[in-house]
């Protein structure tokens, strides 16, 4: 379908469920201001697997505090430049992140891309899902069941109203999470061990004090590259008008500030609690902080906290479904994305630390040459100008930019360096940590740039 013509105008109503798919958003229904790409995304990053980031520098790689921060700095500016970067595209284009895919990579060639983001949303809604349930029961006192069906209800009802939903959510609760977690931050920074050196003992061993830090880069880079492939689905609807470079600061500045301070925190706190670090339940990590008054607004915080990052990933999740032609409505997807991340977060919630950052790295690894291809596509294939029906024509089968996107995932494998599998280049050069994503970025935008031809539909 190549526009919109819903009979029900969406305009600018919150309490409406969203009539809108992936079509392109129509010049009638565009609305909203630029400093609401901030809220959102501040919003969406001010929670406990932000946090928990940090955690993994310090209690996985064996990362002193200025070691991670160093890490965390570089990866989080590489993270909130592209992400800042795919936010661009909504105005311009009006459609969704993963329809503007199908440029490059062709209709059914971007189907995969499509069903890896479908599958990424629903477990990075699993992931957050665990850590908002593990707070809800430690602060009233329920079984994880009852915290998970209760949390995983809300954030549904909202994915399913839809954009104008998630963004009024995101501004209601963006001050209250900031407030909570100041307070939390002034406890972190004050008590935090600042002269601990490298651990020889945890897992940083294999790699050294080097490694180490390119792996600290990128589980940073990780984590706001799982946000990329949502970047224009919460801008499209902004007027086309809309200066870019303001879209861009707002996106990246949020993303930048509120990431790398929240898992500077979280590197804080594992140099303060090391044994609470190292447990299965990240929320541990909260008990010992000072007021205690202040232990019952955090658990709220990060219950809240889950709300404002697990819509996104339902509603870009539900996005993907219909991306892929999976033949429901937008809101039927987020329901159905809903459902299956909390079946995983029921049973896969007793070993959050080691799934998380094997989550991380493999999602970075189809994402890095993606978002390469996607950025290269757009500004210097086509320059931010293509016809509408690219996007929606199904006899655009296969494009160039799928073969420059699997080439770069194969060129990157040897360079694999996590727990579920290390390459023989790592293997043999642990000191370099994991390059994988660095290496399938380049090699895929530059493979890209050179075999890439402007696409007629």
């Amino acid at each position: 379908m190549a526009s919109n013509d819903a009979e029900v105008r969406y305009g600018e109503e919150i309490a409406q469920v969203e009539p809108i798919g992936i079509e392109h958003i129509h010049e009638s229904e565009r609305h909203g201001k630029v400093w609401s790409v901030f809220a959102l995304w501040f919003g969406a990053n001010v929670e406990l697997a932000t946090l928990t980031t940090g955690v993994a520098a310090v209690s996985l790689f064996g990362l002193s505090f200025w070691q991670a921060a160093i890490g965390l700095l570089i990866g989080n500016v590489l993270g909130a430049v592209v992400l800042g970067l795919a936010s661009t595209l909504g105005p311009r284009l009006g459609v969704p992140q993963m329809v503007h895919s199908r440029a490059p990579f062709g209709f059914f060639g971007n189907f995969l891309p499509g069903a890896l983001n479908l599958i990424a949303g629903a477990l990075w809604f699993a992931v957050n899902t665990v850590l908002g349930t593990f707070a809800f029961t430690a602060l009233l006192h329920v079984s994880f069941a009852v915290g998970l069906i209760i949390m995983v209800a809300i954030q549904i009802i909202i994915a399913v109203y839809g954009y104008n939903m998630i963004h009024a959510v995101e501004r209601w609760m963006v001050g209250l999470l900031t407030l909570v977690f100041i307070g939390v931050s002034i406890f972190a920074f004050a008590h935090a061990h600042y002269a601990l050196p490298f651990n020889v003992h945890s897992l940083g061993k294999y790699t050294g004090i080097t490694g180490g830090i390119i792996e600290a880069v990128g589980l940073a880079w990780s984590y706001l590259l799982g946000w990329t492939a949502f970047g224009s689905d919460y801008t499209r609807y902004l007027p086309r008008t809309t200066k870019s470079l303001r879209v861009f600061g707002n996106a990246a500045a949020a993303n930048f500030i509120a990431a790398l301070w929240l898992e500077l925190v979280g590197v804080a706190l594992a140099t303060i609690f090391p044994a609470a670090a190292a447990n299965a339940n990240p929320t541990a990590l909260l008990a010992g902080i000072q007021p205690h008054w202040l232990v019952d607004l955090t658990l709220l915080a990060v219950m809240l906290g889950t709300i404002t990052a697990n819509v996104l990933n339902i509603y870009s999740g539900s996005l993907s479904a219909l991306v892929i032609n999976v033949p429901v409505k937008r809101w039927m997807a987020a329901l159905a994305v809903g459902v299956v991340g909390a079946v995983v977060a029921y049973i896969a919630h007793k070993a959050y630390y080691v799934d998380f950052e094997n989550f991380l790295f493999l999602l970075g690894y189809w994402l890095a040459p993606w978002a390469a291809v996607v950025l290269v596509d757009f500004f210097i294939i086509h320059k931010g100008e293509y016809p509408e029906t690219i996007f929606y024509n199904p006899r655009r089968i296969l494009n160039r930019g799928f073969w420059a996107w699997v080439i770069a995932i194969i060129i990157s494998v040897p360079f694999f360096n996590q727990s579920l599998y290390v390459g023989p280049i790592a293997y043999r050069y642990g000191h370099l940590g994991d390059i994988s994503y660095y290496v399938s970025f380049v090699v895929a935008g530059l493979l890209y740039w050179i075999i890439g031809k402007r696409q007629t539909t």
